[in-house]
C-alpha cells in the first residue's frame, strides 16, 4: 500500500517495487505530499496499466490523487475519500503556475477532459475538493465504486494477480 506522506524519494522507490511486476492493483492512503513524485508514480502506474484502488473508508488526498489518478482502471471502496486541489509551491504554500501547468499536462496524459482537469485545479492548495462518484461519472473520470467493504469480491480476476505492488513498500510513503 501506498501510504503515508510522499516525498521526492519515494518516486524512485515505487519504481523499483514496482519493477519484477506484469500486473498490479496499486492502494493508496495518504494526505499527500509532493505533487511531482505523485505525477511521477502516476505516470508509472499508468506506462505499466496498473489499476488504482482507495480502499473503503481510506483517504487519498492531493499527490496522493494524483498518482491514483494513474490508473487505467481505478477503483473507490465504499466511504473513500479522494481529494483534489491545485499544486503549490512549497515554500510559500501558494499556486503556483508551473506546478500546474505540470498537473495539466499530466492529467491529459492519463485522458482526463478539460472541464475534469478544471474541476481537479479548482480548489486552493489550502483547501480540497472531495471527489464524488457522480461528479467523477460527470466529468468522465472512469471509477468503479466497489459495493461491499472488503472489495475483493468486486474486482475483476486479472486485477487480483499483481496485489503484491502493495505489500512490503517501504519509505515514509512507501510502506
Amino acid at each position: 500500500m501506498v501510504q503515508g506522506t510522499l516525498d521526492v524519494a519515494d518516486g524512485e522507490r515505487f519504481f523499483t517495487k514496482i519493477a519484477p511486476l506484469a500486473t498490479a492493483m496499486v492502494r493508496f492512503q495518504s494526505n499527500g505530499g509532493s505533487v511531482v513524485t505523485g505525477i511521477q508514480i502516476g505516470e508509472m502506474i499508468r506506462l505499466r496499466q496498473f489499476h488504482t484502488l482507495v480502499p473503503a473508508g481510506a483517504r487519498c488526498a492531493s499527490a496522493c490523487a494524483l498518482a491514483w489518478l494513474g490508473g487505467t482502471r481505478r477503483f473507490m471502496g465504499p466511504g473513500a475519500r479522494i481529494g483534489l486541489h491545485a499544486a503549490s509551491d512549497p515554500k510559500s504554500g501558494q499556486v503556483t503556475g508551473v506546478g500546474n501547468a505540470l498537473l495539466g499536462a499530466y492529467l491529459n496524459r492519463v485522458g482526463l477532459s478539460y472541464s475534469a482537469v478544471i474541476y481537479v485545479a479548482q480548489a486552493r492548495p489550502d483547501s480540497v475538493t472531495w471527489l464524488s462518484f457522480a461528479d467523477a461519472k460527470r466529468l468522465g473520470i472512469e471509477v468503479t465504486l466497489l459495493k461491499s467493504a472488503a472489495g475483493k469480491r468486486d474486482l475483476p480476476v486479472q486485477t487480483r494477480v499483481g496485489a503484491a505492488v502493495s505489500d512490503g513498500l517501504s519509505g515514509p510513503a512507501l510502506r
